[in-house]
């Protein structure tokens, strides 16, 4: 694994993760957030958006990160203990995705369900090569 090909890696990680957050906004309409929340006690709708707003901006964060300074990532210390939190935390995604996530609904979007389960496989796997990079 050289330098080089880590630094792309994360860099196509980092426009991978730039697309998920503005995927978010496309979510909340299509997904129908405003009226499926419409019942909700106001502080759950709340906690909800707040949450919402946090992983967007964490998820963002990172592809900046990935974008703008993936050296950040590969070195010893603090960046390799991101990247494999990040790489477990995107393999996590995957299996929530198979687990937890209404099978009508994947299998009615399968097309959607199938792209993100390959983003979210990739940004896993691209995270924890960086980790083993020597």
């Amino acid at each position: 694994m050289t330098t080089a090909f880590l630094v792309i890696a994360l860099r196509v990680a980092g426009l991978m993760m730039t697309g998920i957050a503005i995927a978010n906004f496309v979510a909340a309409r299509r997904l129908r957030y405003r009226e499926n929340l419409a019942g909700c006690e106001v502080m759950v709708r709340q906690i909800f958006h707040v949450h919402c707003a946090y992983i967007i901006a964490i998820v963002g964060g990172l592809g900046v990160l990935c974008l703008g300074w993936p050296q950040l990532l590969m070195a010893d210390g603090m960046g390799r203990v991101l990247s494999g939190f990040f790489g477990v935390f995107w393999i996590s995604r995957v299996v929530v995705q198979l687990v937890y996530y209404d099978k009508e609904t994947r299998r009615r979007e399968r097309g959607w369900d199938l792209f993100f389960l390959g983003v979210f496989a990739a940004l896993g796997t691209i995270f924890i090569l960086t980790t083993t990079y020597a």
